[in-house]
Protein backbone atom coordinates (compact mmCIF):
# COMPACT_ATOMS: atom_id res chain seq x y z
CA UNK A 1 0.00 0.00 0.00
CA UNK A 2 1.36 3.40 -0.95
CA UNK A 3 1.22 6.86 0.58
CA UNK A 4 -1.82 8.35 2.28
CA UNK A 5 -3.25 11.58 0.91
CA UNK A 6 -5.10 14.27 2.82
CA UNK A 7 -8.07 14.59 0.49
CA UNK A 8 -9.68 12.49 -2.22
CA UNK A 9 -10.66 14.16 -5.51
CA UNK A 10 -14.30 12.97 -5.39
CA UNK A 11 -17.32 14.53 -3.81
CA UNK A 12 -19.06 12.72 -0.96
CA UNK A 13 -22.61 11.62 -1.83
CA UNK A 14 -25.29 13.26 0.29
CA UNK A 15 -25.42 11.69 3.77
CA UNK A 16 -22.99 8.95 2.78
CA UNK A 17 -20.70 9.65 5.75
CA UNK A 18 -23.49 8.56 8.08
CA UNK A 19 -22.75 4.98 7.09
CA UNK A 20 -19.75 3.22 8.59
CA UNK A 21 -19.22 1.07 5.49
CA UNK A 22 -18.73 4.13 3.32
CA UNK A 23 -16.48 5.81 5.86
CA UNK A 24 -14.28 2.70 6.02
CA UNK A 25 -13.99 2.56 2.22
CA UNK A 26 -13.25 6.25 1.98
CA UNK A 27 -10.49 5.94 4.57
CA UNK A 28 -8.91 2.99 2.78
CA UNK A 29 -9.24 4.74 -0.59
CA UNK A 30 -7.12 7.59 0.74
CA UNK A 31 -4.11 5.33 0.19
CA UNK A 32 -3.05 5.69 -3.43
CA UNK A 33 -1.65 2.81 -5.42
CA UNK A 34 1.01 4.02 -7.85
CA UNK A 35 -0.48 7.52 -7.65
CA UNK A 36 -3.67 6.29 -9.32
CA UNK A 37 -6.72 6.76 -7.09
CA UNK A 38 -8.96 5.85 -10.04
CA UNK A 39 -7.91 2.21 -9.84
CA UNK A 40 -7.34 1.67 -6.14
CA UNK A 41 -10.00 3.95 -4.76
CA UNK A 42 -12.72 4.64 -7.32
CA UNK A 43 -12.85 1.30 -9.15
CA UNK A 44 -11.97 -0.53 -5.94
CA UNK A 45 -14.91 1.02 -4.10
CA UNK A 46 -17.14 0.22 -7.09
CA UNK A 47 -16.20 -3.48 -7.06
CA UNK A 48 -16.48 -3.80 -3.30
CA UNK A 49 -19.89 -2.07 -3.27
CA UNK A 50 -21.16 -4.53 -5.86
CA UNK A 51 -19.78 -7.45 -3.86
CA UNK A 52 -21.38 -6.25 -0.64
CA UNK A 53 -24.70 -5.60 -2.40
CA UNK A 54 -24.71 -9.10 -3.83
CA UNK A 55 -23.66 -10.65 -0.52
CA UNK A 56 -26.62 -9.00 1.19
CA UNK A 57 -29.01 -10.10 -1.57
CA UNK A 58 -27.74 -13.68 -1.50
CA UNK A 59 -28.37 -13.90 2.22
CA UNK A 60 -31.80 -12.30 2.02
CA UNK A 61 -32.89 -14.54 -0.86
CA UNK A 62 -31.25 -17.74 0.43
CA UNK A 63 -29.70 -18.43 -2.96
CA UNK A 64 -27.70 -21.61 -3.54
CA UNK A 65 -25.65 -20.36 -6.48
CA UNK A 66 -24.59 -17.01 -7.93
CA UNK A 67 -23.33 -17.12 -11.51
CA UNK A 68 -21.36 -14.22 -12.96
CA UNK A 69 -21.75 -13.74 -16.70
CA UNK A 70 -18.69 -13.25 -18.88
CA UNK A 71 -16.89 -11.08 -19.50
CA UNK A 72 -17.78 -8.02 -17.44
CA UNK A 73 -18.71 -10.14 -14.43
CA UNK A 74 -15.15 -11.40 -13.91
CA UNK A 75 -13.83 -8.67 -11.59
CA UNK A 76 -17.05 -8.51 -9.58
CA UNK A 77 -16.84 -12.29 -9.11
CA UNK A 78 -13.31 -12.01 -7.75
CA UNK A 79 -14.42 -9.25 -5.39
CA UNK A 80 -17.47 -11.24 -4.27
CA UNK A 81 -15.42 -14.38 -3.63
CA UNK A 82 -13.05 -12.35 -1.42
CA UNK A 83 -15.97 -10.90 0.53
CA UNK A 84 -17.75 -14.25 0.81
CA UNK A 85 -14.61 -16.01 2.04
CA UNK A 86 -13.86 -13.40 4.67
CA UNK A 87 -17.51 -13.22 5.74
CA UNK A 88 -18.15 -16.97 5.87
CA UNK A 89 -20.87 -16.99 3.19
CA UNK A 90 -21.70 -20.40 1.76
CA UNK A 91 -23.03 -19.29 -1.64
CA UNK A 92 -21.49 -21.22 -4.52
CA UNK A 93 -20.27 -19.08 -7.41
CA UNK A 94 -19.77 -19.82 -11.08
CA UNK A 95 -18.46 -18.02 -14.15
CA UNK A 96 -20.59 -18.57 -17.24
CA UNK A 97 -19.11 -18.05 -20.70
CA UNK A 98 -21.81 -16.22 -22.59
CA UNK A 99 -22.24 -13.24 -24.90
CA UNK A 100 -24.88 -11.56 -27.04
CA UNK A 101 -23.24 -13.21 -30.04
CA UNK A 102 -23.29 -16.69 -28.48
CA UNK A 103 -26.95 -16.55 -27.40
CA UNK A 104 -28.25 -14.79 -30.52
CA UNK A 105 -29.19 -17.98 -32.45
CA UNK A 106 -31.02 -19.25 -29.35
CA UNK A 107 -33.61 -16.48 -29.55
CA UNK A 108 -35.10 -18.32 -32.52
CA UNK A 109 -36.57 -21.82 -32.17
CA UNK A 110 -37.76 -21.96 -35.77
CA UNK A 111 -37.98 -19.79 -38.90
CA UNK A 112 -41.31 -18.39 -37.70
CA UNK A 113 -39.44 -16.67 -34.85
CA UNK A 114 -37.34 -14.64 -37.29
CA UNK A 115 -40.07 -12.01 -37.36
CA UNK A 116 -38.63 -10.99 -33.96
CA UNK A 117 -35.23 -10.25 -35.51
CA UNK A 118 -35.46 -6.45 -35.03
CA UNK A 119 -36.17 -7.02 -31.34
CA UNK A 120 -32.80 -8.68 -30.77
CA UNK A 121 -30.44 -6.77 -33.04
CA UNK A 122 -29.94 -3.28 -34.39
CA UNK A 123 -30.53 -3.95 -38.08
CA UNK A 124 -28.92 -0.68 -39.22
CA UNK A 125 -25.61 -1.73 -37.63
CA UNK A 126 -25.30 -4.71 -39.94
CA UNK A 127 -24.90 -5.90 -43.47
CA UNK A 128 -26.81 -8.87 -44.77
CA UNK A 129 -23.77 -11.08 -44.32
CA UNK A 130 -23.01 -9.99 -40.75
CA UNK A 131 -26.61 -10.77 -39.70
CA UNK A 132 -26.44 -14.17 -41.37
CA UNK A 133 -23.12 -14.88 -39.66
CA UNK A 134 -24.75 -14.23 -36.30
CA UNK A 135 -27.45 -16.72 -37.30
CA UNK A 136 -24.97 -19.17 -38.85
CA UNK A 137 -25.67 -22.05 -36.46
CA UNK A 138 -29.36 -21.93 -37.44
CA UNK A 139 -28.81 -21.70 -41.20
CA UNK A 140 -27.50 -24.05 -43.84
CA UNK A 141 -23.74 -24.43 -43.84
CA UNK A 142 -22.11 -21.61 -45.83
CA UNK A 143 -25.38 -19.67 -46.13
CA UNK A 144 -23.70 -16.33 -45.47
CA UNK A 145 -20.90 -16.75 -48.01
CA UNK A 146 -22.78 -15.20 -50.92
CA UNK A 147 -24.57 -12.52 -48.88
CA UNK A 148 -23.79 -8.82 -49.37
CA UNK A 149 -21.19 -7.50 -46.93
CA UNK A 150 -20.94 -3.89 -48.12
CA UNK A 151 -24.27 -2.09 -47.74
CA UNK A 152 -25.66 -1.47 -44.28
CA UNK A 153 -29.25 -2.62 -43.93
CA UNK A 154 -32.28 -0.38 -43.38
CA UNK A 155 -35.76 -1.06 -42.06
CA UNK A 156 -36.94 -1.49 -45.65
CA UNK A 157 -34.71 -4.57 -45.92
CA UNK A 158 -36.15 -6.44 -42.93
CA UNK A 159 -38.89 -8.35 -44.73
CA UNK A 160 -36.59 -9.58 -47.50
CA UNK A 161 -33.89 -10.50 -44.98
CA UNK A 162 -36.33 -12.52 -42.88
CA UNK A 163 -37.65 -14.27 -45.98
CA UNK A 164 -34.16 -15.23 -47.14
CA UNK A 165 -33.07 -16.48 -43.71
CA UNK A 166 -36.30 -18.50 -43.47
CA UNK A 167 -35.53 -20.31 -46.72
CA UNK A 168 -32.01 -21.06 -45.48
CA UNK A 169 -33.13 -22.35 -42.07
CA UNK A 170 -31.59 -25.68 -41.05
CA UNK A 171 -33.63 -27.27 -38.27
CA UNK A 172 -31.06 -29.97 -37.54
CA UNK A 173 -28.17 -27.53 -37.14
CA UNK A 174 -30.30 -25.26 -34.95
CA UNK A 175 -31.26 -28.18 -32.69
CA UNK A 176 -27.65 -29.30 -32.33
CA UNK A 177 -26.53 -25.80 -31.37
CA UNK A 178 -29.31 -25.51 -28.78
CA UNK A 179 -28.34 -28.89 -27.31
CA UNK A 180 -24.68 -27.85 -27.03
CA UNK A 181 -25.69 -24.62 -25.27
CA UNK A 182 -27.97 -26.53 -22.91
CA UNK A 183 -25.27 -29.09 -22.09
CA UNK A 184 -22.90 -26.29 -21.12
CA UNK A 185 -25.35 -24.05 -19.24
CA UNK A 186 -27.46 -26.60 -17.36
CA UNK A 187 -24.91 -27.59 -14.67
CA UNK A 188 -24.60 -23.96 -13.55
CA UNK A 189 -28.29 -23.67 -12.75
CA UNK A 190 -29.31 -26.20 -10.16
CA UNK A 191 -31.26 -25.10 -7.10
CA UNK A 192 -32.12 -21.50 -6.29
CA UNK A 193 -29.90 -19.51 -8.67
CA UNK A 194 -28.99 -15.92 -9.35
CA UNK A 195 -26.93 -14.23 -12.03
CA UNK A 196 -24.91 -11.03 -12.12
CA UNK A 197 -24.18 -8.87 -15.13
CA UNK A 198 -23.70 -5.13 -15.62
CA UNK A 199 -26.96 -4.99 -17.62
CA UNK A 200 -28.77 -3.84 -19.66
CA UNK A 201 -31.68 -5.74 -21.21
CA UNK A 202 -31.42 -9.32 -19.87
CA UNK A 203 -30.72 -10.87 -23.28
CA UNK A 204 -28.48 -13.62 -21.92
CA UNK A 205 -30.54 -14.17 -18.79
CA UNK A 206 -33.75 -14.70 -20.74
CA UNK A 207 -32.04 -17.23 -23.01
CA UNK A 208 -30.50 -19.07 -20.06
CA UNK A 209 -33.92 -19.34 -18.45
CA UNK A 210 -35.51 -20.59 -21.67
CA UNK A 211 -32.77 -23.11 -22.53
CA UNK A 212 -32.24 -24.55 -19.05
CA UNK A 213 -35.75 -24.18 -17.63
CA UNK A 214 -34.19 -22.82 -14.43
CA UNK A 215 -35.91 -20.23 -12.28
CA UNK A 216 -33.31 -17.52 -11.89
CA UNK A 217 -33.17 -14.03 -10.46
CA UNK A 218 -30.97 -11.58 -12.33
CA UNK A 219 -28.94 -8.94 -10.50
CA UNK A 220 -27.69 -6.13 -12.71
CA UNK A 221 -26.01 -2.80 -12.07
CA UNK A 222 -28.67 -0.95 -14.01
CA UNK A 223 -30.97 -1.05 -17.00
CA UNK A 224 -31.45 1.63 -19.63
CA UNK A 225 -35.02 0.89 -20.76
CA UNK A 226 -38.22 -0.89 -19.87
CA UNK A 227 -37.25 -3.91 -21.98
CA UNK A 228 -36.16 -6.13 -19.03
CA UNK A 229 -39.72 -6.11 -17.71
CA UNK A 230 -40.76 -7.96 -20.89
CA UNK A 231 -38.16 -10.73 -20.60
CA UNK A 232 -39.95 -12.87 -18.02
CA UNK A 233 -36.93 -12.91 -15.67
CA UNK A 234 -37.21 -11.43 -12.15
CA UNK A 235 -34.43 -8.89 -11.68
CA UNK A 236 -33.05 -6.33 -9.29
CA UNK A 237 -30.78 -3.37 -9.97
CA UNK A 238 -28.16 -1.72 -7.81
CA UNK A 239 -28.84 1.70 -9.35
CA UNK A 240 -32.26 3.29 -9.35
CA UNK A 241 -31.58 4.90 -12.73
CA UNK A 242 -29.35 4.51 -15.73
CA UNK A 243 -26.02 6.38 -15.79
CA UNK A 244 -25.32 8.59 -18.79
CA UNK A 245 -21.84 7.17 -19.37
CA UNK A 246 -22.13 3.46 -19.94
CA UNK A 247 -21.55 0.65 -22.45
CA UNK A 248 -17.97 0.66 -23.77
CA UNK A 249 -16.80 3.45 -21.47
CA UNK A 250 -17.73 1.41 -18.40
CA UNK A 251 -16.97 -2.06 -19.64
CA UNK A 252 -13.43 -1.28 -20.74
CA UNK A 253 -12.61 -1.16 -17.03
CA UNK A 254 -14.51 -4.37 -16.22
CA UNK A 255 -13.77 -6.85 -19.02
CA UNK A 256 -11.45 -9.73 -18.24
CA UNK A 257 -8.35 -10.26 -20.36
CA UNK A 258 -9.83 -13.18 -22.31
CA UNK A 259 -11.42 -13.80 -25.70
CA UNK A 260 -15.13 -13.40 -26.35
CA UNK A 261 -17.37 -16.47 -26.16
CA UNK A 262 -18.52 -16.73 -29.77
CA UNK A 263 -20.76 -19.79 -29.43
CA UNK A 264 -21.01 -23.40 -28.23
CA UNK A 265 -20.07 -26.81 -29.58
CA UNK A 266 -19.79 -30.32 -28.18
CA UNK A 267 -16.78 -29.31 -26.07
CA UNK A 268 -18.49 -26.26 -24.54
CA UNK A 269 -17.82 -22.56 -25.18
CA UNK A 270 -16.16 -21.62 -28.46
CA UNK A 271 -13.84 -18.68 -27.84
CA UNK A 272 -12.89 -16.04 -30.39
CA UNK A 273 -9.56 -16.41 -32.16
CA UNK A 274 -7.67 -13.84 -30.09
CA UNK A 275 -7.73 -11.77 -26.95
CA UNK A 276 -8.95 -8.19 -27.20
CA UNK A 277 -6.30 -5.49 -27.30
CA UNK A 278 -5.06 -4.82 -23.78
CA UNK A 279 -4.53 -1.30 -22.47
CA UNK A 280 -1.86 -1.57 -19.73
CA UNK A 281 -3.44 1.27 -17.73
CA UNK A 282 -6.76 -0.57 -17.68
CA UNK A 283 -5.06 -3.72 -16.40
CA UNK A 284 -3.21 -1.67 -13.77
CA UNK A 285 -6.50 -0.14 -12.61
CA UNK A 286 -8.09 -3.58 -12.34
CA UNK A 287 -5.19 -4.95 -10.31
CA UNK A 288 -5.25 -1.94 -7.98
CA UNK A 289 -9.03 -2.20 -7.55
CA UNK A 290 -8.82 -5.85 -6.55
CA UNK A 291 -6.02 -4.97 -4.16
CA UNK A 292 -8.37 -2.45 -2.55
CA UNK A 293 -10.99 -5.18 -2.04
CA UNK A 294 -8.34 -7.52 -0.63
CA UNK A 295 -7.12 -4.81 1.76
CA UNK A 296 -10.65 -4.12 2.97
CA UNK A 297 -11.48 -7.79 3.55
CA UNK A 298 -8.17 -8.37 5.31
CA UNK A 299 -8.69 -5.41 7.63
CA UNK A 300 -12.35 -5.90 8.48
CA UNK A 301 -13.12 -9.56 7.77
CA UNK A 302 -16.67 -10.61 8.59
CA UNK A 303 -17.35 -7.18 10.14
CA UNK A 304 -17.42 -5.74 6.63
CA UNK A 305 -20.77 -7.46 6.00
CA UNK A 306 -22.26 -5.86 9.11
CA UNK A 307 -21.31 -2.28 8.30
CA UNK A 308 -24.25 -0.14 7.12
CA UNK A 309 -23.76 0.99 3.52
CA UNK A 310 -25.76 2.31 0.62
CA UNK A 311 -23.95 0.48 -2.22
CA UNK A 312 -24.61 3.26 -4.74
CA UNK A 313 -22.60 5.62 -2.50
CA UNK A 314 -19.58 3.37 -2.86
CA UNK A 315 -19.96 3.43 -6.65
CA UNK A 316 -20.21 7.22 -6.81
CA UNK A 317 -16.47 7.93 -7.10
CA UNK A 318 -16.09 5.71 -10.16
CA UNK A 319 -19.26 7.16 -11.69
CA UNK A 320 -17.93 10.66 -11.14
CA UNK A 321 -14.72 9.74 -12.93
CA UNK A 322 -16.65 8.27 -15.87
CA UNK A 323 -19.00 11.22 -16.13
CA UNK A 324 -16.80 14.19 -15.23
CA UNK A 325 -13.14 13.29 -15.79
CA UNK A 326 -11.16 15.86 -17.70
CA UNK A 327 -9.60 14.83 -20.98
CA UNK A 328 -6.06 14.94 -19.56
CA UNK A 329 -7.08 12.38 -16.93
CA UNK A 330 -8.65 10.14 -19.59
CA UNK A 331 -5.77 10.14 -22.08
CA UNK A 332 -4.07 7.10 -20.57
CA UNK A 333 -7.07 5.05 -21.71
CA UNK A 334 -7.27 6.51 -25.21
CA UNK A 335 -6.11 3.39 -27.05
CA UNK A 336 -8.40 1.06 -25.10
CA UNK A 337 -10.48 -1.22 -27.32
CA UNK A 338 -13.74 -2.96 -26.51
CA UNK A 339 -14.48 -5.90 -28.78
CA UNK A 340 -17.94 -5.51 -30.31
CA UNK A 341 -18.39 -8.33 -32.80
CA UNK A 342 -22.15 -8.14 -32.29
CA UNK A 343 -22.10 -4.98 -34.42
CA UNK A 344 -19.68 -6.41 -36.93
CA UNK A 345 -21.41 -4.74 -39.85
CA UNK A 346 -20.78 -1.26 -38.50
CA UNK A 347 -17.22 -0.91 -39.71
CA UNK A 348 -15.75 2.34 -38.47
CA UNK A 349 -17.75 2.40 -35.23
CA UNK A 350 -16.58 5.13 -32.88
CA UNK A 351 -13.71 4.13 -30.60
CA UNK A 352 -14.32 3.46 -26.92
CA UNK A 353 -12.54 6.70 -26.04
CA UNK A 354 -14.59 8.79 -28.46
CA UNK A 355 -17.86 7.23 -27.27
CA UNK A 356 -16.82 7.93 -23.69
CA UNK A 357 -16.16 11.61 -24.37
CA UNK A 358 -19.41 11.99 -26.32
CA UNK A 359 -21.43 10.37 -23.54
CA UNK A 360 -19.99 12.91 -21.12
CA UNK A 361 -21.74 15.61 -23.18
CA UNK A 362 -25.05 13.80 -22.61
CA UNK A 363 -24.41 14.11 -18.90
CA UNK A 364 -23.58 17.81 -19.20
CA UNK A 365 -26.76 18.47 -21.15
CA UNK A 366 -29.09 16.46 -18.91
CA UNK A 367 -27.68 17.19 -15.46
CA UNK A 368 -25.81 20.46 -15.82
CA UNK A 369 -28.38 21.98 -18.16
CA UNK A 370 -25.98 22.80 -20.98
CA UNK A 371 -27.89 24.36 -23.93
CA UNK A 372 -28.55 22.04 -26.87
CA UNK A 373 -26.63 24.19 -29.33
CA UNK A 374 -23.56 24.25 -27.10
CA UNK A 375 -23.76 20.47 -26.72
CA UNK A 376 -23.82 20.03 -30.51
CA UNK A 377 -20.83 22.34 -30.91
CA UNK A 378 -18.98 20.52 -28.15
CA UNK A 379 -19.64 17.14 -29.79
CA UNK A 380 -18.35 18.35 -33.15
CA UNK A 381 -15.22 19.73 -31.49
CA UNK A 382 -14.64 16.41 -29.71
CA UNK A 383 -14.90 14.52 -33.00
CA UNK A 384 -12.52 16.96 -34.68
CA UNK A 385 -10.02 16.49 -31.87
CA UNK A 386 -10.26 12.72 -31.42
CA UNK A 387 -11.25 11.35 -34.83
CA UNK A 388 -11.95 13.83 -37.66
CA UNK A 389 -12.77 10.98 -40.06
CA UNK A 390 -15.75 10.06 -37.89
CA UNK A 391 -17.51 13.27 -38.98
CA UNK A 392 -17.34 12.19 -42.60
CA UNK A 393 -18.60 8.78 -41.62
CA UNK A 394 -21.59 10.28 -39.81
CA UNK A 395 -22.45 12.50 -42.75
CA UNK A 396 -22.15 9.64 -45.25
CA UNK A 397 -24.72 7.58 -43.31
CA UNK A 398 -27.33 10.34 -43.43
Amino acid sequence: MAKKQDALPWRIPHEAMRFSGYRAMREMAAYEADDSPVGYGALGMYLLSHALWLADEMQRGAFDQLNFLARDGALVKTAFDLVARSGGLSVKTGYVRVSRQAVFPLHFRGPEDLTQLPQWVQIAAHTERSIMRLLASNLKNGAADSADDVRLLTEKDISALIARCSTLWDAERAAVYRRHAQDYLQPFFEGRCATFDVGYNLRSESVIREVTGAEITAFITHTDSGVPYERGVPFRTLYGRSPYVSWVAREQFLLEDAPLCAGYDARGPVLADRNPDVNPYIRACQAQALQFVADMTEKYGAELLKMPLRPADGCAAFEEFLHCAKRRDMLAFRDSRVENAFHAGAAGEDSAFLQWRLMQTDFRAAVLGEPQLLTKIRRVCIRLMEDPASIRGKLSRK
